[in-house]
């Protein structure tokens, strides 16, 4: 009697967990098995400012930096990525903050050779971009990180709860045995094979999510402080002539690449606050890390190393703390790993579409009945999809900030509205036999 109780309330919390969560998780399933392949994304998208050739001599880059100053006087410098070959421009990042909505950022394409301009890109109202902030937040400004770090918790609910209603019953079954007595036995079978099979990833897959998703909570609740965070304590020059400063570029990339065994330099940040240094950040070693968290700091005057961070040396909390995001969207093992994570990543979306089918067909009698939830069941996965590719296009074509204005209420109605409906249905199913007592007394 016991067993048979535990077993009904995994029963419930597995449901109501997937009715939920399970559209959100369906719809970061999709943008998931994508966004992993945001570098190669921008690699095509940029292909048009590759170089043609290579030459013996590089530019200056504070010359090169002023020029591009000069030509956006408005906008201060983020940092300046390094060419990730010869024939890959210098990549300078250029930011305005203006009123809500009216930011800009854009990538300026250099020839690191000739200090020619060859193009920009508009960061914010890019794909990869849209590609990350849907994923991440659900293109919601106000608390959508926090949502999907919510999204994650269900996704470990679904997993251990699915594991432990289906575990027993899975004994008594050859594992990938699909039988075909009725189309919902047929889903319950998949659904069973592919949560079992996708087990450990889709485990992996929430908790890394939900940590990111509630990091900024988290770390503020905790008082957790990055473990590779270093600032300089003095203020050696006025931040304006801090900014102004010039320092050789090319030899502080050498530096920090003989600081650091096998360091690939990714990003140099200059100072702006009179602390006159520069930070070079970069990888080291194709591990599960998030990116860019080697570091180099350098005077930027002198080129005094100042600190050094290389993630391979640290203590276990820092590794671990650093490896949630380099774990979520394995970038770390090649093309084949991210192409194996994109197939397992829409797992947790098939999961999601079989569960609400399952559910919706299970007091289905008649053939008509059953082809209406097919039916419903498509519209729904058809109407996500559009709705994902329709919000890029507007990113793309109208801009990031000014759809976010459409989107970020609309979720928030959503979800009222969803809960609200659901509140209601509820109380009114309590309600009935309470009414039928009373008119039968």
């Amino acid at each position: 009697m016991a067993a048979q109780k535990s077993k009904n309330i995994l029963w419930k919390i597995h449901q109501w967990v997937g009715l939920y969560v399970g559209i959100v998780i369906a719809a970061l399933s999709l943008t998931g098995a994508v966004a992993v392949f945001i570098p190669e994304i921008d690699s095509f998208l940029e292909r048009d400012f590759l170089l043609q050739n290579s030459l013996k001599n590089l530019q200056p880059v504070s010359g090169i930096v002023s020029t591009v100053q000069s030509q956006y006087p408005e906008f201060q410098i983020l940092g300046v990525q390094p060419p990730s070959s010869d024939l890959h421009p210098l990549i300078i990042d250029i930011y305005k903050e203006q009123a809500p909505y009216d930011s800009e950022r854009y990538q300026v394409f250099v020839n690191p050779y000739t200090g020619e301009i060859l193009g920009t890109k508009d960061h914010l109202n890019s794909l990869s971009n849209y590609l990350r902030q849907v994923h991440v937040r659900l293109m919601d400004a106000w608390w959508g990180r926090q949502l999907v770090g919510l999204a994650g918790i269900g996704l470990v609910m679904l997993c251990v709860t699915g594991l432990l209603i289906y575990g027993q019953f899975m004994k008594n079954q050859v594992f990938g045995a699909i039988r075909k007595k009725n189309l919902r036995i047929l889903m319950a079978d998949w659904h069973k094979m592919v949560g079992v099979s996708a087990l450990a990833f889709n485990l992996m897959i929430g908790a890394t999510g939900a940590w990111l998703g509630l990091q900024p909570v988290l770390i503020k609740w905790l008082d957790i402080k990055a473990p590779n965070a270093y600032k300089r304590a003095d203020k050696i020059l006025d931040p304006k002539d801090d900014v102004l400063q010039p320092y050789d570029y090319w030899q502080a990339l050498t530096i920090a690449k003989s600081e650091i065994p096998g360091f690939i330099p990714t990003q140099v940040i200059p100072s702006k606050d009179g602390t006159n240094t520069l930070e070079i950040k970069g990888d080291a070693g194709r591990l599960p890390f998030e990116p860019h968290i080697s570091k180099v700091v350098l005077d930027k005057t002198s080129l005094e190393i100042l600190n050094s961070y290389d993630i391979r040396e640290q203590a276990f909390l820092d590794k671990f703390y650093y490896l949630q995001e380099g774990l979520h969207f394995g970038r770390f093992g090649g093309i084949f790993l991210k192409i194996a994570y994109a197939l397992l990543g829409l797992t947790s979306g098939i999961l999601s579409i079989t569960g609400f089918f399952i559910y919706l067909i299970r007091k289905k009698k008649t053939a008509d009945e059953k082809a209406e939830v097919k039916k419903t069941i498509f519209i729904y996965s058809i109407s996500t999809i559009f709705l994902i590719v329709l919000l890029g296009a507007a990113v793309i074509f109208i801009g990031y900030a000014y759809a976010t204005m459409v989107v970020t209420p609309a979720v928030y109605l959503f979800l009222l509205t969803f809960i609200s409906y659901h509140l209601f249905k509820y109380w009114k199913r309590e309600k009935e036999p309470k009414k039928l007592i009373h008119e039968n007394s």
